[in-house]
């Protein structure tokens, strides 16, 4: 009976996990045009290593810098043309829901509801459906059947969101600014105000 040899182990090479979250955070604290959706963000790795402070957690970055582009370039936040790294829709609508979620978070509210109405033909239900899931993911709440109703003022990212998601919602999208809602505090509740 022959011996098996054991079979030698092939070192693998470690997959790097770069912070993309990290990433999009700086952009989204240092890119004054994020919400202009006609301005493309082009990504200065270099840059981003040494504004971010990523010296100080990753201190072995530079000697791995091709590793971390590549990295970059397959994330589909980022997308590499021209010999640059520029954020992808996919990233910009990353950084613009965390912009809101923050503003849930931090924000001081100033008394003000806002609302988004809408009436989205049964033609377009997908996007209805869509559209509804976005906003209670986000947090607003569902006031009436097409009214939802949130407390800050977030309506140049949701405008910005609305174009980014690319889709031709058919049917009216409004948004409104209420002073007063009767009778809120079922409302206040919900959103801790």
């Amino acid at each position: 009976m022959k011996r098996l040899k054991p079979k030698k182990k092939v070192k693998k090479r470690k997959k790097l996990n770069f912070p993309t979250k990290a990433v999009l955070t700086y952009l989204k604290e240092t890119s004054a045009g994020l919400l202009d959706l006609s301005v493309d963000i082009i990504i200065n790795p270099g840059k981003i290593i040494r504004d971010a402070g990523f010296y100080s957690n990753y201190p072995s970055l530079v000697s791995i810098m091709p590793r971390w582009m590549s990295s970059l370039e397959t994330n589909s936040s980022f997308e590499h043309k021209n010999n640059k790294i520029y954020l992808t829709n996919k990233g910009r609508i990353k950084i613009i829901k965390s912009i809101i979620q923050e503003k849930n978070n931090n924000e001081k509210w100033d008394g003000k509801w806002r609302a988004v109405i809408f009436d989205i033909p049964e033609a377009s239900k997908h996007e209805r459906k869509f559209l509804r899931m976005e906003l209670e993911y986000m947090g607003f709440r569902l006031l009436q059947k097409s009214i939802w109703i949130y407390p800050y003022d977030i309506e140049k990212e949701l405008l910005a969101l609305l174009k980014l998601w690319k889709i031709d919602f058919e049917g009216d999208i409004r948004f409104l600014e209420i002073n007063k809602i009767e009778d809120d505090n079922d409302i206040k509740r919900y959103f801790k105000l």
